[in-house]
């Protein structure tokens, strides 16, 4: 290679990749770290290390040293050479070290070479009068003693302001950092350079900008969050492996139409072998070994790790392992549960040991779980390694502990492994099938699996069972449980009987929280906080399956009510509230969802954006379709009024893919999707668009629900838009009518408020201050913004300006005022202000401006000092005076 080139390699930055997305999140902690002057990113090859640090530098590009380490570095000649050289390609030279280099060769030459070097980088910084940033790529390959000596100076003497960047496959040596207190360093690691679900969106967005990927799945396939959720899932955030597997796709014209392995890329294996798995050879000489081992074990703690699988290794090991986050990763929600990243994972166990190795390795583990009481773990076991036969009997045997803890995600991925005969004939393996899709509001799905269960269980078949699970007494029990949940789904989603559900056990949680959810379907929504209430309270206790359920619906329906800030107070006892034995995954994912419409409501743009991202792991996870329905609402709603009109329209595309499977009762309780399009058709200013897609699509209920009503408030917002303010009164006022007979606080203030509007578009001002002062009332109950102020109206402005005159709610106008973003203030604030008073009012101010105290106001209208004081207070309120000055100011302006 041509020496000129090779050096240019070395000390400039790396080639970017074709199409790089910005990660503002990374960006954001590098630069919020004010006191971090070395900035450490340790993972294995292809997390980004080298893209973020261009990516993060670029605004300071004429002041950024790039050095990419190489063996050859490990002599202390040749490492402060290359640094030299490094300066000097980038225009500082330093010749009073190049001069001196030979002390590197001396035993304490390191230290004086390293003072003088950064002397002179001082130097040079104080002659350009700017800050430098010092970029080590490849530290991995640096082990030799004495070049980490060498770097160990240069990280204790760096001066500030100036910053020193350590880019490293493998975790940095302590020795490295023995001089430098720990304020000084920020590290960030495999788990913090990992794609998000947000960033991979980004890319896949970045590719449709290139024109290639399609944008959208075929209707009735799982939504692109689900699968991009899939494809995030199964890189496991590993950035080059998921822009891999989407170029793949992207290239066969198929993007998410089939589920492509990640051991079919191309080179994957050499990839792996060569820039993941050598250079840990570099860490410790039995790191390889040991990932070789672990391959056919799906999960791993330290206790199974140190007793059973590797009793003989060192702790020193064994902990390097754990906190090597860049190929072992946290299971979520488990507390102290491990397990290869899957990309490494998948490479291993092509390559794994030897059968009766490997199979010596499972028993062992296989033991020591069901010892220790870990059940799932061990099904998991089972069916990682083909051992589905006894999968099938722990399952079974298993089967109410899975159904309380709602592991409904891990229930699908064991079953898909099990023979679909095999589960076909098994009455408790369609018992959870069901179970599940009751889960996710697939109620057809449902009553299939139950009357399979239910056919099974009441024919003479004999159905084998280690463990007895189909004994006379248990079949009996689950013929029972079959039949039971039969017809509580039929009267639920078909019939829609009340009296179906009222003749159920009501002993029985499902069954209690079913007539709740009835009662939601048929508008009676008092009802169904009372009877959820008391469901959630139950299932505090040991029922973590149940609570995923009812805490979604919950959340909604406080939105529904206009309760979003009693909800959120009450989620934040929750985690306090729950027991113990009640493990409740992903609960923060499944409470965050559960708040997003009232973040939506009253929340800064900010919060909600927090929100989307913390309930985004519930697209990869099973979930009720109305819930991922929701999520897609709210994606819409934020990107409408954030004006991102393509983002808008992806959210709804999703969710109009999603709204297949809500079965009709459950869709007659949310929001209506032609509405949704119509709002966004008329944020953008295609008012007459909105109208016709809202008659043409619209309509498909019945007037008694929360989604034709829905409709009904945008056709009034349409009509009001259009200049037809008369005929935008009834459906506002319909609306009214429906939510104050429901309790629906939400929709009443929206009514309220658009229908203010209208009068006062239509000059009826006094009436129409009258109706806002309603909508003030309601809406300070629900503590709403978004619903009441209506930036785009200018009728907006006066009635926001009476309703301060007035001083209706002063605290509350308020924020309304501060929300609406606009002056309120009118030409003859002062003299409207003067005619707001009373009578009685205006002897206090006349006397007032005379310079008479209260006690002396009070002598001359014969009234108690209270009074007067309570008087001058309604003065300056009305006035929007702080003080007398102000008040007097006032009067002398308006009746000059």
């Amino acid at each position: 290679m041509d020496t000129g080139q090779f050096l240019k390699g070395k000390f400039s930055f790396p080639l970017a990749s074709q199409i790089v997305i910005s990660r503002s999140r990374l960006t954001r902690k590098l630069d919020a770290a004010r006191q971090a002057q070395i900035h450490c990113l340790t993972a294995p090859a292809g997390f980004g290390k080298t893209t973020l640090m261009q990516d993060w530098a670029a605004p300071q590009k004429g002041r950024v040293i790039w050095f990419t380490a190489e063996r050859s570095d490990n002599r202390l000649l040749r490492l402060g050479g290359g640094l030299l050289a490094a300066f000097a390609n980038a225009g500082y030279g330093f010749l009073g070290c190049k001069e001196e280099l030979g002390l590197l060769n001396e035993p304490s030459g390191a230290a004086h070479w390293s003072r003088l070097f950064i002397a002179e980088l001082e130097t040079a910084a104080r002659r350009t009068g700017a800050s430098l940033t010092l970029v080590l790529d490849n530290l991995h390959l640096l082990d030799a003693p004495e070049a980490i000596a060498l770097l160990s100076c240069l990280v204790r003497d760096l001066p500030a302001p100036h910053r020193l960047c350590l880019l490293s496959r493998n975790p940095l040596a302590p020795a490295l950092f023995a001089s430098t207190s720990w304020n000084r360093v920020q590290h960030l690691n495999a788990d913090e350079l990992a794609f998000t679900l947000e960033e991979g969106k980004q890319y896949l967005r970045a590719l449709q900008a290139e024109g290639l990927l399609g944008r959208y799945a075929a209707p009735g396939s799982p939504g692109m969050q689900t699968q991009l959720s899939e494809l995030w899932r199964q890189t496991d955030g590993w950035p080059i492996f998921f822009c891999a597997m989407a170029h793949r796709m992207a290239n066969r014209n198929t993007p998410f139409a089939a589920k492509e392995e990640l051991n079919t890329l191309p080179d994957f294996h050499r990839y792996m072998e060569e820039q993941v798995m050598q250079p840990l050879q570099l860490v410790q000489k039995d790191m390889q070994t040991r990932l070789r081992e672990l391959a056919p074990i799906s999960e791993f703690n330290r206790d199974l790790l140190s007793q059973c699988l590797l009793p003989g290794e060192s702790p020193a090991l064994i902990q390097a392992m754990i906190h090597y986050t860049g190929l072992i990763v946290k299971v979520a929600q488990t507390g102290d549960e491990y397990c290869l990243r899957r990309p490494l994972r998948e490479h291993l166990r092509q390559d794994a040991t030897s059968t009766t190795e490997a199979s010596a390795l499972f028993n062992k583990a296989f033991r020591w779980r069901l010892a220790n009481n870990q059940g799932r773990a061990a099904i998991t076991l089972c069916i990682d390694n083909g051992y589905w036969r006894a999968a099938v009997h722990l399952l079974e045997k298993l089967y109410p502990s899975l159904v309380s803890a709602g592991c409904w995600t891990q229930v699908v991925q064991w079953l898909a492994a099990v023979p679909a005969h095999i589960v076909g004939q098994r009455p408790l393996l369609q018992m959870l099938l069901g179970r599940k899709a009751l889960f996710e509001s697939a109620p057809a799905s449902a009553l299939v699996h139950f009357k399979q269960a239910q056919t099974l269980l009441s024919s003479a078949q004999e159905l084998d069972h280690p463990d007895g699970v189909y004994d006379a007494s248990s079949r009996a029990k689950w013929l029972q449980e079959a039949s039971a949940l039969i017809a509580s789904t039929q009267a639920l989603y078909v019939t829609g009987h009340d009296q179906s559900l009222a003749e159920q056990d009501s002993s029985c949680l499902l069954t209690r929280y079913h007539q709740g959810l009835h009662a939601l379907h048929q508008g009676r929504l008092h009802e169904t906080r009372k009877r959820l209430n008391e469901v959630m309270e139950a299932a505090l206790a040991d029922d973590p399956g149940m609570l995923t359920q009812v805490i979604p619906v919950l959340g909604w329906l406080h939105y529904l009510t206009g309760e979003t800030d009693l909800w959120r107070s009450g989620l934040a006892s929750l985690r306090e509230r729950i027991a113990p034995g009640c493990d409740l995954s992903h609960g923060f994912a499944w409470t965050s969802a559960s708040t997003l419409f009232g973040l939506l409501e009253n929340a800064s743009t900010d919060d909600v954006k927090q929100g989307l991202q913390d309930a985004s792991v519930l697209h990869g996870l099973c979930a009720p379709v109305e819930l991922r329905f929701n999520l897609a609402a709210a994606q819409a709603l934020l990107a409408i009024r954030e004006a991102r009109w393509d983002e808008a329209g992806e959210a709804l595309l999703e969710a109009e893919v999603l709204q297949h499977s809500i079965p009709d009762p459950v869709r007659r309780t949310l929001f209506s999707l032609p509405a949704l399009k119509a709002q966004r058709l008329l944020a953008q200013g295609g008012e007459r668009e909105a109208l016709h897609l809202l008659q043409a699509w619209g309509g498909h209920y019945d007037q008694a629900c929360f989604a034709t009503q829905h409709e009904q408030l945008i056709l009034s917002e349409i009509l009001f838009a259009l200049n037809r303010p008369e005929e935008s009164l009834e459906p506002a006022r319909q609306v009214k009518v429906w939510a104050e007979q429901g309790r629906c606080g939400l929709l009443l203030t929206r009514a309220l408020a658009i229908e203010a509007l209208a009068l006062q578009k239509l000059g009826r001002e006094e009436k129409a201050q009258q109706v806002f002062h309603d909508a003030l009332h309601v809406g300070r109950m629900t503590s709403s913004l978004h619903s009441l102020v209506r930036k785009d109206a200018p009728e907006m402005k006066p009635l926001l300006s009476a309703a301060k005159q007035q001083g209706r709610y002063p605290a509350y106008v308020g924020r309304l005022i501060e929300h609406y973003g606009q002056d309120i203030d009118q030409d003859d604030d002062d003299s409207a202000n003067l005619a707001a008073l009373s009578k009685r009012e205006k002897q206090v101010l006349d006397l007032l401006v005379t310079g008479m105290s209260n006690p002396e106001i009070a002598d001359a209208l014969c009234r108690s000092l209270g009074t007067v004081k309570i008087h001058v207070h309604n003065i300056y309120r009305k006035l929007g005076a702080a003080n007398r000055v102000a008040a007097i100011n006032k009067y002398n302006v308006a009746t000059a």
